[in-house]
């Protein structure tokens, strides 16, 4: 059977992308208590645990590893190269969407050598290894889609928060493994901030194809004709296999987007601390210290800021 685990990350910061990633297991059946534990044991749970501070070269080693095995064994050598691998053609789409070339240098105008966290995709290799063991587990997908401070801020302008705009990646991605990989699918997502009715917030799934169905505590379920269950649950990162690697390189896309932007600032000021983009005194920081290079270079406020 095919399991999808999808999450978000980078929803409530200052600056940054949003960034939704999917990651499809096949497994012989899913066993969710002992997969969970299996992964737990091995440190491969919550990327807000495993990439917390000083380990987001774990997090690194993990994430370029998954994507080598979803790519049958292409390495990944840097940002570009990360971007195209877990979501072919999202450059150009998102370069189309810059106002002008000074703005849009912000943000790929450095083009990361990798691994840039001190990773090892040797030991993620490893890792995944004795993950699988001599069970049936399988990586099928591993895919992302990115939606940058610009295009977050012009959704918002056109009355879509960000809530909305996360769920049209959810729906997206799930929609591109059903053609992909086919149906049935259970899908389990990380639960989006407040929402709790998604049968009414759908924009991909017809209202006559989605039935909800029973309600458990900390879940909203539903069965959409002609691919399968679709799930929201809360704490699934730390609940679901699937979900929690798909975080895991959700964690590392953002980190790797934010470090674009934070080099391309240490540039014109060589002793910037670069900043997660959070809402903590080291991004205040950030943005106060360069608000003179912004405004020399043109580059245009919200592309750099989120209004929400």
């Amino acid at each position: 059977m095919l399991v999808m685990g999808v999450d978000e990350n980078g929803l409530g910061p200052r600056l940054g992308p949003l960034v939704a990633t999917s990651l499809t297991l096949e497994t012989a059946r899913y066993a969710r208590s002992s997969l969970c534990a299996r992964g737990l044991r091995l440190g491969l749970t919550d990327s807000k645990e495993t990439g917390g501070f000083g380990r987001m070269g774990f997090t690194e080693s993990v994430a370029l590893a998954l994507l080598e095995i979803g790519s049958r064994g292409r390495s990944v050598s840097t940002a570009d190269d990360l971007l195209d691998r877990v979501f072919p053609g999202v450059r150009p789409l998102l370069q189309s969407r810059c106002p002008d070339p000074r703005t849009a240098a912000q943000c790929w105008g450095v083009d990361l050598r990798l691994p840039a966290f001190g990773g090892d995709p040797g030991f993620g290799r490893d890792l995944l290894d004795r993950l699988v063991g001599r069970s049936r587990l399988r990586v099928v997908d591993v895919q992302s889609r990115v939606a940058c401070a610009g295009v977050l801020n012009a959704e918002f302008g056109a009355g879509r928060n960000k809530l909305d705009v996360d769920l049209g990646l959810f729906e997206e991605m799930i929609e591109n493994v059903r053609s992909r990989h086919g149906a049935p699918l259970l899908v389990v997502c990380g639960m989006i901030g407040g929402i709790r009715d998604y049968a009414s917030r759908f924009g991909r799934f017809e209202p006559e194809t989605v039935e909800e169905l029973s309600r458990r505590r900390g879940q909203r379920r539903y069965c959409v004709e002609g691919l399968g269950e679709v799930r929201f649950e809360v704490d699934a990162d730390a609940r679901h296999l699937p979900v929690a690697l798909a975080s895991i390189v959700g964690k590392y896309v953002r980190e790797v987007c934010m470090r674009r932007i934070g080099e391309f600032y240490q540039q014109r000021d060589p002793d910037l601390q670069l900043a997660s983009g959070y809402h903590d005194p080291v991004t205040t920081r950030f943005i106060e210290a360069t608000e003179p290079s912004r405004r020399h270079l043109g580059i245009v406020r919200d592309c750099f800021r989120r209004h929400a």
